[in-house]
């Protein structure tokens, strides 16, 4: 019985999705990354995250990952623009956790009396948080990249910030993996 019950509260944990964070990269194959030095961060009215207060920490996050990365932060005449969108939504999750047995027992025929087994449904609610980050050919102006990474969005600011520093390293780990792919 205790291995049925731990079984069903580790499965309960694994449905849950507040644990979960989705880091995805979308790239043009025939933009030359390798010449890129500059960017200059742009903001787009219908872009920005609702909080400004949190706006203001993710880009200067994304502003600081940048130029560790060696890139430099210019006013004008970049080689790309980088911008940032945030959207929220309010989820809800169900995880059913059953105890005993349905079915029948006593017989190869289908006699026999009814097993007892109950079930619990529980209710989760949440919000999911997806930061898309933009980088565009500053000549052409055509998206040349795309990282997007969702979360489970934390209460604290502070939690909500290491948030974001995690989808920006998972991003920038992922990248690097790419780059290395095409010997760059």
């Amino acid at each position: 019985m205790r291995k049925v019950l731990g079984l069903a509260f580790i499965l309960a944990l694994v449905a849950t999705p507040a644990l979960a964070q989705k880091v995805t990269i979308d790239y043009s194959h025939e933009f030359d990354f390798k010449s890129v030095k500059t960017f200059q961060y742009v903001e787009f009215e219908e872009s920005k995250v609702k909080n400004p207060l949190m706006a203001e920490r993710i880009v200067n996050l994304v502003r600081q990952k940048l130029t560790d990365g060696g890139l430099q932060e210019v006013s004008e005449n970049p080689d790309i623009y980088v911008t940032c969108h945030g959207t929220t939504a309010e989820r809800t999750s169900y995880n059913t956790t059953s105890f005993g047995y349905g079915g029948y027992w006593g017989g190869w025929y289908g006699w026999g009396r009814p097993m007892a087994g109950t079930a619990t449904i529980s209710e989760y609610n949440y919000t999911e948080g997806t930061l898309i980050f933009d980088a565009y050919d500053a000549k052409e102006k055509k998206l040349v990249w795309r990282g997007s990474g969702t979360v489970t969005v934390k209460d604290q600011p502070e939690k909500q910030i290491q948030q974001v520093e995690k989808i920006l390293k998972k991003l920038g780990d992922k990248w690097q993996k790419i780059l290395k792919g095409m010997g760059k």
